[in-house]
C-alpha cells in the first residue's frame, strides 16, 4: 500500500524571487565593502612610473646622440618644444626636466626639485590621494655611476 504524502518545499517561482532579491542587495551593499579607487591610484600611479622611466630613457638617448652626458654640467636639449635641463644625460629631477617631459594631468602635483649636485630629486603626488605624501613616485638625480632613481610610496594611496 502506497501512502501518498505531499511533499513541502519552494516552488521554482519563489526561489527566483528570492535569488532576485538577494541579487539586488549584493549590488547596493557591495561599494561599500568593495573601495576600488585605492587600486586605482595606485595603478596610476604604477602608469606614471612608467611613463616616466620611458620618458627618461628616450631623453638619454637624444643627450648621447647630441654627446650631452657630462655630469659636471647641466646642459639642455629641446624635445617636444621644451628646453630639457640634463643631469649625467637624464632629465635632471626639476620642474624644467623630467617634470617638462612627462605630459602629467592635474591629478599630479610636482614637489621639491634640485637639479643641483647628484643628491637632488623631485617628488610628483597624486593630488587626491589619502595621504598625497605616501602615494608619490621620487625621482632621483642620475649619478655619474647611475641611472636616475625611482621610488614608488603607496602606503597612503
Amino acid at each position: 500500500m502506497y501512502i501518498h504524502q505531499k511533499q513541502q518545499g519552494f516552488t521554482l517561482i519563489e526561489l527566483i524571487i528570492v535569488i532576485v532579491i538577494l541579487g539586488i542587495l549584493a549590488v547596493t551593499v557591495a561599494p561599500k565593502f568593495l573601495n576600488l579607487s585605492t587600486d586605482a591610484r595606485i595603478a596610476t600611479l604604477e602608469s606614471l612610473e612608467g611613463s616616466m622611466r620611458s620618458a627618461s630613457n628616450l631623453v638619454n638617448l637624444k643627450a648621447r646622440i647630441e654627446d650631452k652626458t657630462d655630469c659636471l654640467t647641466n646642459p639642455t636639449i629641446e624635445a617636444g618644444g621644451e628646453s630639457i635641463t640634463l643631469r649625467c644625460g637624464y632629465p635632471c629631477p626639476h620642474p624644467g626636466g623630467i617634470a617638462a617631459v612627462v605630459e602629467a594631468s592635474d591629478e599630479f602635483t610636482w614637489h621639491g626639485g634640485n637639479c643641483g649636485g647628484q643628491l637632488g630629486y623631485i617628488d610628483v603626488q597624486i593630488s587626491d590621494a589619502p595621504d598625497p605624501n605616501t602615494c608619490k613616485i621620487r625621482y632621483s638625480s642620475a649619478r655619474t655611476n647611475r641611472p636616475p632613481g625611482f621610488t614608488a610610496t603607496n602606503t597612503g594611496c
